[in-house]
């Protein structure tokens, strides 16, 4: 059976050729299927498949090839409807069905098809970038599950910490949204000054910048239009000048004129 449907793949593959379908390459590989089938390769990396399913049926439905499609991995869109040839016709038949009513479909499927597929390494790339930086910041990290893959979403980690005395273990679990860009991140069981800490990673925040001018100048002109400027670093107190100064900023800037402040 294998050696039958090696040569048929073979005559398919040269008159798909012959015909310059598709600017001709073709290839083809017997399958090990027990009833029989080939797959037809294109060097632009997709593919047909030609099979005999349904061999149990009695009659004529019994007796035809499936022809289909090949596809991305991971791609679950809307493919391109299969066809049937009879299994005893010759192979001239079964080339001009496929030409005539199975390619049409499959190659207008084909460009979402690989739009996908390129997508889907994009956001693979991503996963990988983000475990990779997760490992580096936790070692301990680990994959979860059976997903061991350099893309896998789900990893988690265990720590041991010493609160009053006993010994705590704190569960951590990763998931990655399927681009790699957001990660829900659980912690369980951690330490109160641990978790204090996490917190204020969490609450960073910029210092705020700003100018520190007279109220009087703040009213007769623009803050623009203050200069010339000098930088203060640390705090600014009221003076005795009677210039009644606002702090915008710990970092501020501070023109000459402002003598009702002093800095500290």
């Amino acid at each position: 059976m294998h050696d039958r449907y090696d040569a048929l793949g073979g005559q398919l593959a040269g008159l798909l050729n012959a015909a310059d379908i598709q600017g001709g390459g073709w290839t083809h590989e017997a399958d090990f299927n027990v009833y029989g089938s080939f797959t037809l390769h294109h060097p632009a990396g997709f593919g047909i498949t030609v099979a005999h399913h349904n061999a149990r049926l009695a009659g004529g439905a019994g007796r035809r090839l499936t022809v289909d499609g090949l596809y991305p991995r991971a791609f679950y869109g809307d493919r391109s409807p299969t066809i049937t040839v009879g299994i005893d016709q010759p192979a001239t038949w079964l080339a001009r069905r496929i030409i005539s009513k199975f390619l049409p479909g499959y190659m207008n499927v084909l460009p979402r098809a690989f739009l996908h597929h390129r997508q889907e390494e994009r956001h693979r790339a991503g996963r990988i970038r983000t475990n990779r930086a997760l490992e580096s910041a936790l070692s301990q990290l680990r994959p979860g599950a059976a997903d061991g893959s350099a893309d896998r979403t789900h990893s988690y980690a265990y720590l041991h910490f010493q609160v009053e005395g006993n010994d705590e273990q704190c569960r951590i679990r990763t998931r990655l949204d399927d681009t790699g860009r957001t990660v829900n991140l659980a912690l369980d069981r951690v330490p109160a000054d641990l978790a204090a800490r996490v917190l204020e990673v969490l609450n960073a925040a910029p210092p705020l910048e700003g100018r520190i001018v007279s109220a009087t100048r703040a009213l007769e002109s623009p803050l623009a239009a203050v200069s010339p400027s000098r930088t203060i670093v640390g705090e600014v107190l009221h003076g005795a000048g009677g210039h009644n100064a606002r702090v915008l900023s710990g970092r501020a800037l501070m023109t000459p004129a402002d003598a009702g402040c002093r800095e500290r």
